[in-house]
């Protein structure tokens, strides 16, 4: 999943305990560089990522390597190693979020046979952190990991709704036509945020991919803090008004338990 990289433009100094912890940033960092699309790195890829010249990053990486972080293929490109696996397995097993979401997620692929995901807030873009793909050959692609814009879709929607007004200011500013109906107007952007957090749930009729109907319901954290939504995602063909007025009360009613849940557990 990629993250985000800190400029690595200044020298380190200071004390001991600063560089060290320089150090680690430094490496998680490196890990960081490699992504769904960029899952093989060069030295040199890695080095203008970081903003590090290579001799520094070089030290780095053959350390990662010899921890079993990352792999070096005889090519000399590095991929993420062994211990990452095993340690994504771990966590994956123990996430907490997934684990009580993912029943509801099955549930409701299973019914509809439309793709459902997970969104996750993740600084100026949602993250899909689960998917469950649809049934049918017609199908809404997401692969876990995949980032896309706040400002566009029902997920982005959905989360903008309960963000700071700083963060909806932020993004308003980047948005730009996607598709003839994403929404660029301030305006009725802010307006559909207010409808959002009135009703509860968002909808998107082809606002980031043609075709594509989607709607987003948000589940609150401790505090009512909002950072994760659950979506359903289909061809509009198909994902048709009267389908997504059923699903609706019943994708609420799961949001509300897995709330309960996170809220108490």
């Amino acid at each position: 999943m990629q993250g985000h990289i800190a400029d690595q433009k200044t020298t380190v100094t200071g004390t001991g305990e600063e560089k060290a912890v320089r150090s680690v940033e430094r490496a998680f960092s490196i890990l960081m560089c490699f992504t769904l699309d960029e899952d093989e790195l060069t030295l040199m890829d890695i080095a203008r990522k970081m903003h590090l010249p290579t001799t520094t990053v070089s030290r780095m990486v053959n350390t990662l390597v010899g921890l079993g972080f990352l792999e070096k293929s005889p090519g000399k490109t590095y991929s993420l190693g062994a211990n990452l696996y095993y340690l994504g397995a771990v966590a994956r097993n123990h996430f907490k979020l997934q684990k009580i979401v993912y029943p509801y997620m099955k549930q409701v692929r299973d019914t509809t046979k439309e793709a459902v995901s997970l969104y996750v807030l993740d600084g100026d873009a949602r993250v899909c952190y689960e998917h469950v793909e649809s049934l049918l050959s017609m199908r809404c692609v997401v692969r876990v990991g995949d980032r896309f814009p706040l400002w566009a879709g029902a997920a982005g929607k959905c989360l903008l709704a309960y963000a700071d007004p700083e963060l909806v200011d932020r993004e308003l500013e980047k948005a730009k036509p996607i598709t003839p109906t994403t929404i660029i107007s301030r305006e009725a952007f802010l307006a559909d945020l207010e409808m959002i957090r009135k009703k509860g749930h968002a909808i998107s009729y082809g606002e980031r991919e043609e075709g594509i109907t989607s709607i987003a319901v948000p589940i609150f954290h401790p505090k009512n803090k909002v950072t994760t939504v659950f979506s359903v995602a289909g061809p509009s063909v198909r994902f048709t008004d009267e389908i997504v007025e059923e699903l609706l009360p019943v994708v609420k009613k799961m949001t509300e338990e897995i709330s309960k849940s996170l809220s108490y557990r």
